[in-house]
């Protein structure tokens, strides 16, 4: 079956229309790394769906194997206001004349990408450092970067303000992930300074939706694929953790009003404060996917890091943000729309 994202999704973005503020990107030009991973999938699915509505702009995308994506994603191919164009985003940039905006969305979170915590930290690092020398040479005037809630170390109970101070230990080689993404924003912070663009610092939780890897190390979309299989739903813990779900076309919304409406240099989580045990989440995909199925617990874990990883969404709520699709619905989605993969 010829997978259509956008088409998909449209349905979820109509729904969310009549709750969340308008975008309006008229006239603009874009400029998106990690067009084609999960963030950047569901941005290019809202931006086609703005587009069948009569907004008119360009975007360009940077993909590592843009044909490898195209073909996988034949709609993306119709879309003419879509350049994709290949690019390791660790190096100068393709792309030439000016950009409105940036969003800076190409973070390699596979599990394979963690084996070598000392690239994890290059890697992104000089990424980012890309970003903004591309931002500053091409006129952008605002750049979104996709931050992270590891950047906040192990949290406590409850949702986490942007003030809290607590932060990743830099003792820890497990921190290499979070500590880019704070330097990156101490570098985005000095370029700014010195170039005059604005910048959106996200730090972005966790997220379900179409074009969730289901066999990478994201506890949800190994349940839903579990579930999907007939069960049973596998723990590698005793799921006594605390996570919390935005739902893909949420997120997508969400950023692309937060790149023109958040206030510049101000952080802003990203994610859902409806927080629940890994354990409850198995059960509720179960519930959700495969009425019946087991539900296999695992070991407790001594010293689990990050036990609780729930934002506190004030500041995005202000702009008019919310979670406007139910987790259980979000589960529903993502299962029907592999569902209709095979």
């Amino acid at each position: 079956m010829t997978r259509d994202l956008a088409g998909f999704l449209a349905e979820d973005f109509e729904r969310i229309s009549a709750h969340a503020p308008a975008l309006t990107l008229d006239g603009q030009r874009l400029m998106i790394s990690g067009a084609t991973g999960f963030f950047g999938k569901n941005l290019l699915a809202i931006l086609g769906w703005l587009y069948d509505r009569g907004q008119r702009f360009e975007v360009v995308g940077l993909s590592r194997d843009p044909a490898r994506f195209l073909a996988a994603e034949p709609w993306a191919a119709r879309q003419p206001w879509l350049r994709l164009l290949t690019a390791d985003v660790r190096r100068p940039w393709p792309g030439d004349g000016r950009f409105d905006a940036l969003v800076h969305a190409a973070t390699d979170t596979h599990a394979s990408a963690q084996t070598d915590l000392q690239a994890v930290f290059d890697d992104g690092v000089a990424g980012t450092r890309e970003a903004l020398a591309f931002a500053s040479a091409h006129g952008v005037r605002r750049l979104l970067l996709t931050g992270s809630g590891a950047q906040y170390g192990d949290l406590p109970p409850g949702p986490v303000l942007e003030t809290h101070g607590a932060a990743c230990d830099p003792t820890q080689p497990g921190s290499a992930y979070g500590e880019a993404k704070r330097v990156g924003e101490l570098m985005a912070a000095l370029a700014a300074a010195r170039s005059g663009f604005e910048i959106v610092l996200t730090r972005c939780f966790a997220f379900v939706g179409p074009g969730l890897d289901l066999h990478g190390h994201f506890a949800i979309g190994n349940f839903i694929r579990d579930a999907l299989a007939g069960g049973p739903l596998r723990l590698s813990s005793d799921g006594s953790a605390v996570r919390s779900y935005l739902y893909g076309a949420d997120l997508a919304w969400w950023l692309l009003h937060l790149l023109h409406a958040a206030p510049g240099g101000r952080a802003v989580n990203v994610g859902s404060e409806d927080g629940l045990s890994v354990a409850a989440l198995a059960a509720m995909t179960r519930d959700e996917v495969c009425p019946g199925a087991a539900v296999q617990l695992g070991p407790a874990r001594r010293g689990e890091p990050r036990r609780h990883y729930v934002p506190a969404t004030g500041r995005a709520a202000a702009l008019g943000l919310a979670a406007w699709t139910p987790l259980p619905l979000a589960v529903q989605r993502t299962a029907l729309w592999h569902l209709q993969e095979t």
